[in-house]
Order: C-alpha cells, then sequence, then structure tokens
C-alpha cells in the first residue's frame, strides 16, 4: 500500500520540471518530507527502469525506461499487503484512523498492530501532526488513555475530504468511504445544480461532492456542525434552495436527518464554489458589496503603488473582481481550498499577470488575517491578464511619418489608407515628401513608412513600402506595429548596469552589496535598501529558474532602473536557489512602455535556457539579445 508514491509518481511528468514546493502544497506535507518520499520512489522504481532526476533551481522529472516500466511499476504501487509498509503509508493510515475513529487509542496498540517500533510510530505521529496543524487539528496525548484528535467539526471535514477523498486515496486502507456512493452522490447533485441553472466548474463540483459526501458519513456517525451565528435564509437565496432540496433527496438515501446547520454548511461550500456570471439570472441578480468592492480598489491601489501599472479606472476588471470576490470571500472565511488545474499554464503565459496577482494576496491576507493559496492567485493573475491586455490597447500605439514622393494628392489618400487599415495601432500620422526630410523632427514619430528611397541618416527604423499598400506591405506594416519599438528596452537596461561576480552569502548581502553600486552610479534617496528589504519580508521575490527581483515596497527614485547581477555563487533566496537578481525601482513619472518592460523581463524569467546562457556568458549583450527575441516571439 504505497498511496503517496502513487500519488507522486501521478503528479511528476516526463516532460516538465516540478519543486519540491508544488509537490509539498498538493501533497498537504513540508518540502522535507517531499524529498524522503521521492528517495522512497527512487529506491522502488529503479528495478523497474523509472527513475526522478533533479535539476538545481528548476526540480524533479520523471525518466523512464519506456511505458511498460512505468506499467510495472504502478502494479507493484496497487499491491497491498493489508498493512502499511512505508514510511508514506503509515502516516496516512494513522492519519485515516484518528480522524475516523472515536476516543483514545493507546500507542502500544498501534504499534501491536502496525508491527512497528515506538520510536518509528513516534515519527509518524510527528508527520501526521504536521498535516492536521493545517487545519487547526491537534493530537491531544493523556496519560494511560492514548492519543485522539481535536478540532472543530468543519476542518475534520475539510481535513478528510482534502487528505482523502478528493485524493481518490479513499480512507487508506480502513474501509470507510465508497467510490459507488460517490458517484450516486454526483447524480443527484448534478441534477439538482441543473435544475436550478446553479454553475459550478469541474474541479468546484469535485469539490462539492466530496465534502458532502464527508459530511453525511460524519452525520451517521453523530458527528454534526454547529454555527454560534443564526443563519438568514435571504442571503445566497439560490444556495439556501438547492441545499434544502439536496438534504431531501440525501437524507431520504442514507437515512439521515439534516438539521439547519447541516443544511447551512452546504450553503457555504455552494456560496464558495459558485461561477458568478455563468447565466442571466447570475448577471440580473448581481450586487456590489461595498466591502468587497473596497477591498477590489484596495488591490488594484496596491497594484498602482508599487508598480506604477494603472488599473483602477478599468471598470470592467474592476467589476470582474467584484463578481470573483463574492465566492473567494467565502473560501476565505472558511478556509475552503479550490485547485487551479491550469495553474502551471498561467504561470507560463501570464507571468507579469501572476506577479501582480502576488500583490494582490498580499492585501488578502492582511485583510482576512489568513493565507491565500496559490491556486486562487492563479485565478485572480487571470482577470488582471484581462485587463492588461485591454491596457495594451493604448500602451502600444505608435506615430508614424509615412515618406511619399508621388504629389500631395497621393499623399493624402495614402495616408487614408493607413488610418483605415491601422488605426487601432496609430497615435498620430505625418506625411511628407523626401525632399522635407532634412526639416522633420523625428522625435515626433517611432517609425518611417517610405515608398521612396531614402539616404540621409534617420534615428527611427525605415521600412519601405510600395505606392499602393498592397497586401505584402499590410502584413509587413501591422507585424511592425504589433510589436512595437525594441529601442524601449535601453531605456531600463544599460550596460554600466549590469554588474558580475556580486557577493554575498545571503540575499541580504546581495542586495546591499548592489545597493552599494547603484549608489556610486547614482542618488540613492535614504532608506531605499531598507524598502528593499521591507518588500522582501512581505513575500518572495524569487521566481525559479534561479533569478529573483528584489524591488522597493513603494516608488522612491527620480527615475525608473533596473541592475543585472549574477551573482558570483548561487545562494537560496527565500523559496528558490538564485543566481543572477534584477533590482528594479520605479519612478513616479508616466511611462507608457513600463507594461511592455515588466511584461518582457518576467517572461525572460520563465526561459531556462536563455538565463543560463546568459548566466553562463555573463554578457549584457547576451542579455540584450534574449530580451528582444521575446519580445519579437511575443
Amino acid at each position: 500500500m504505497r498511496g503517496d508514491l502513487k500519488e507522486i509518481l501521478n503528479f511528476l511528468s516526463e516532460t516538465e520540471y516540478h519543486t519540491a514546493v508544488e509537490l509539498a502544497e498538493y501533497l498537504h506535507i513540508s518540502p522535507k518530507t517531499v524529498r524522503n518520499r521521492l528517495k522512497e520512489l527512487q529506491d522502488v522504481g529503479r528495478k523497474y527502469g523509472v527513475s526522478v532526476e533533479s535539476r538545481s533551481g528548476q526540480g524533479f522529472i520523471l525518466c523512464t525506461d519506456g511505458e511498460q516500466c512505468l506499467t510495472d511499476l504502478y502494479q507493484e504501487l496497487d499491491q497491498t499487503d493489508g498493512l502499511p509498509n512505508s514510511n508514506a503509508d503509515r502516516t496516512n493510515y494513522l492519519l485515516a484512523y484518528l480522524l475516523n475513529h472515536d476516543g483514545y487509542t493507546k500507542i502500544e496498540e498501534l504499534c501491536d498492530f502496525l508491527c512497528v517500533s515506538r520510536s518509528t510510530l513516534q515519527n509518524s505521529i510527528h508527520e501526521v501532526e504536521e498535516i492536521l496543524s493545517g487545519y487547526k487539528i491537534a493530537i491531544v496525548r493523556k496519560p494511560n488513555y492514548g492519543i485522539c484528535i481535536d478540532g472543530e467539526e468543519f476542518e475534520i471535514r475539510r481535513c478528510i475530504g482534502e487528505c482523502f477523498v478528493s485524493r481518490n486515496m479513499m480512507d487508506a486502507g480502513l474501509k470507510v468511504y465508497s467510490t459507488e456512493e460517490l458517484s450516486c452522490l454526483a447524480e443527484i447533485v448534478l441534477r439538482l445544480t441543473g435544475k436550478h441553472r446553479f454553475s459550478l466548474s469541474e474541479a468546484a463540483f469535485e469539490k462539492l461532492i466530496t465534502q458532502i459526501y464527508v459530511a453525511v458519513k460524519r452525520i451517521r456517525r453523530g458527528h454534526s456542525i454547529c454555527f454560534s451565528i443564526p443563519a438568514d435564509p435571504k442571503k445566497y437565496a439560490v444556495e439556501w434552495s438547492v441545499a434544502r432540496e439536496l438534504a431531501g433527496e440525501i437524507g431520504q438515501w442514507q437515512g439521515i436527518a439534516y438539521t439547519e446547520d447541516e443544511i447551512r454548511y452546504m450553503v457555504i461550500y455552494l456560496a464558495g464554489i459558485r461561477i458568478l456570471g455563468g447565466t442571466e439570472q447570475d448577471a440580473g441578480n448581481f450586487v456590489i458589496r461595498e466591502e468587497l468592492d473596497q477591498l477590489v480598489l484596495d488591490m488594484l491601489e496596491a497594484i498602482y503603488e508599487e508598480y506604477r501599472i494603472e488599473l483602477r479606472n478599468n471598470f470592467n476588471l474592476r467589476m470582474s473582481f467584484n463578481q470573483h470576490m463574492v465566492p473567494l470571500d467565502i473560501r476565505i472565511r472558511y478556509h475552503i481550498k479550490i485547485t487551479n488545474p491550469i495553474l502551471h499554464e498561467i504561470r507560463r503565459n501570464y507571468a507579469f499577470a501572476c506577479m501582480l496577482a502576488e500583490k494582490c494576496r498580499m492585501v488578502l491576507e492582511q485583510y482576512y488575517g489568513e493565507s491565500v493559496s496559490e491556486d486562487e492567485m492563479g485565478y485572480l493573475a487571470v482577470l488582471l491578464a484581462l485587463g492588461l491586455e485591454q491596457n495594451a490597447i493604448d500602451i502600444h500605439k505608435s506615430s508614424i511619418l509615412v515618406v511619399c514622393g508621388a504629389g500631395r494628392g497621393s499623399s493624402r489618400m495614402l495616408r487614408y489608407k493607413y488610418e483605415q487599415e491601422f488605426g487601432a495601432y496609430l497615435e498620430k500620422i505625418y506625411v511628407c515628401g523626401g525632399h522635407e526630410l532634412p526639416l522633420f523632427d523625428f522625435q515626433l514619430v517611432d517609425y518611417v513608412f517610405t515608398t521612396v528611397p531614402i539616404h540621409q541618416k534617420v534615428p527611427v527604423p525605415i521600412i519601405e513600402v510600395g505606392h499602393f499598400l498592397e497586401r505584402a506591405d499590410i502584413v509587413k506594416v501591422k507585424s511592425v506595429l504589433e510589436r512595437g519599438k525594441l529601442d524601449f528596452l535601453d531605456e531600463y537596461y544599460r550596460a554600466e548596469q549590469f554588474l558580475v561576480d556580486v557577493e554575498g552569502d545571503n540575499r541580504e548581502e546581495v542586495i546591499e552589496n548592489i545597493c552599494r553600486v547603484i549608489g556610486q552610479q547614482r542618488c540613492l534617496p535614504e532608506g531605499f535598501v531598507e524598502a528593499v528589504f521591507q518588500r522582501e519580508r512581505l513575500a518572495q521575490t524569487d521566481f525559479g529558474n534561479r533569478i529573483a527581483m528584489p524591488h522597493p515596497y513603494k516608488v522612491m527614485t527620480d527615475e525608473t532602473f533596473v541592475y543585472v547581477a549574477v551573482l558570483k555563487q548561487e545562494i537560496f533566496w527565500g523559496k528558490y536557489p538564485v543566481k543572477m537578481v534584477f533590482l528594479a525601482a520605479i519612478c513616479d513619472r508616466e511611462d507608457r512602455n513600463l507594461q511592455r518592460f515588466y511584461d518582457v523581463t518576467t517572461r525572460l524569467f520563465l526561459e531556462a535556457d536563455m538565463i543560463d546562457r546568459i548566466i553562463e556568458k555573463k554578457s549584457y549583450s547576451v542579455l540584450m539579445q534574449a530580451l528582444r527575441q521575446i519580445c519579437y516571439s511575443h
């Protein structure tokens, strides 16, 4: 019986790396325990040609000698001898036993039953305590009686659901839960939620089924939910209607009676996982709650204060955030965890939005006094990505000069064609003849599009096009305007700001050494270094791939700059090992390219091969080449 090893095997990939932190969050254990489990998997898998390889800064990846090797290993892990035969299985068994057993159990009895020594069992108990602490459940020890668990019924149910039922481990061999019963329950819930046009994602539906099923089993054993505050049936009216019908059908099916508090328990989960806006009825009934709207404004204000990205006036984003906050408010208050099945893809495709979502998470954690999961942060990042995309429509507009040698009438016609074809990309269009070029102020434009040869030196890119703007010309012009200017990168990244072999045994020493160089090149405001340290204390700034991006928690400098430092030695930053540091500071002046800077920079952080090459070459030109390649490819 090696349930956790099988679960790790399911999570690992043969094509992508996963960190110990990601595995720990998935399994609800510590990274240290994850590494111990990976060693066990390595030992078991070796004889089948399956191994787990690690790469510094990226994590672990699965390596096999063929598909049959995996099949054989799964068969090994599926076998059971009736008793747990590994540390992981022993921990799961003990956890399941304590969660499903009423009263005290003596240590000696558990040792005899599991055929292990007292010290071995104590190690398993400590691992169980680590898991239970995440649910505010304690193991109580009483002399001459043994051990038992103590915690709120709400948290005990959540623990059972998340640690066993929802992870397909069921009951670690205790035969308490049934897949057949879960299937019957799913049919009832699907029918009634469909009847009320109650929108749920697939992950949310599974979460609801799990918790209702656990509740049924707990009620049958005499463990009921009690709420100290009376319920208001007028609030969440649809949820109450669905919950009452569910209670009626499930109660009749299982032979149990639902109290008002048990129905309210279902309402809480229904309200916490519902997709608002999924139907016309939702859109018509949605009411903005003042306290949640203020919280949304606080998050958008925090983004502006730290990154100078203006999203506060985006009405659509604000409304989307308000709708999202209604169920999220329930989930945070009642510790309802939902998984985000596309979190990895979100991080991959919306790196900058994830960075902003991290700031939102800090605001939420301060407001609620509770931790907010990375899964929830991923959902916020999707909303922010949409808002950033709307911003990008204005940010990427360019001013151009069209040079035409065919007379004023043809010039007007060409200008009209550019306005018709590329109006969404253009701020302003100037038109002149080739003879007028020496008098033109090129600071007004980003590009020159010309129908005639230009022999003089021009300080902006020149693109040659035909007189009649044919299809090939339209494709060429549009690709240039969509890509935007690349020289904006030079405003942020400069050769003298690229540092190599920066020393430091920890992140504080590295930051101080980088800031010392900055102070030699420009005037830093008083308290700048401490402001960077304060931001580090608030939340992580390391991205994986051996990259960190420390910055002050607020705007402090008169100009925007970024210093890139390749460290002399790799150090542990906070969550990941780091070899290259991007220390950034943003000024208070309006900067139309700031969002592009963040977007390109954070996309670079995800390109492990590019980062490895920059670190290896220790070259400013290699850095700029990588950044420009990111621009061209997106």
